[in-house]
């Protein structure tokens, strides 16, 4: 049964952490569960951080080494040391024996894929390539923007209280003394 878990959390909350256990125990019940696993991060940092995370730990759950997540995974999958010992040493190396399945991805990589799959379906060219242009992109929101304002005075008001909150045009007294008009 397929299962969807969304952690949401501040910085420095423990949410690798959190993301490595939850990871790891999904893939110690089934040796092959890694390759139906689906971790999805915001930046590439993130996801080369939670890649290198689950196999150091692996790792050092396999050799026996001291590691925080054995407590953990003992304590939540309710087994005892020498089976998570021998279940990672399992899972470690199906990993890396098959690590185009390891699928831990951005978010935008992650979409990427999914319109590879069905670019005939969407009508999109097969050799198609995705660009962006940040400033094009500001400039649509902000014309999308303007032009909504006109049907709702809420937002009117909110853009107006926050261009006079923003607005640090200096009055000629204000001006430093080096400066020469």
């Amino acid at each position: 049964m397929s299962q969807l878990k969304v952690y949401k959390a501040s910085a420095g909350s423990g949410k690798t952490f959190r993301l490595a256990v939850e990871y790891m125990k999904l893939a110690l019940t089934n040796d092959l569960n890694y390759r139906h696993i689906l971790a999805v991060t915001f930046t590439n940092k993130a996801t080369a951080e939670m890649k290198s995370r689950i196999i150091g730990e692996l790792y050092r759950l396999a050799k026996g080494s001291n590691s925080v997540y054995m407590d953990v995974l003992t304590k939540e999958l309710n087994w005892p040391t020498s089976r998570v010992k021998q279940q990672s040493q399992l899972v470690l190396k199906r990993i890396l024996h098959d690590y185009s399945r390891f699928s831990i991805s951005t978010i935008d990589s992650f979409f990427q894929r999914v319109i590879k799959a069905f670019n005939r379906e969407l009508g999109i060219n097969a050799a198609y390539n995705v660009e962006l242009d940040e400033m094009s992109i500001l400039e649509e929101a902000v014309d999308r923007l303007i032009q909504s304002v006109e049907d709702d005075p809420k937002l009117l008001a909110w853009l107006d209280a926050f261009a006079s909150e923003k607005s640090t045009v200096p009055q000629p007294h204000e001006f430093p003394d080096w400066y020469d008009s």
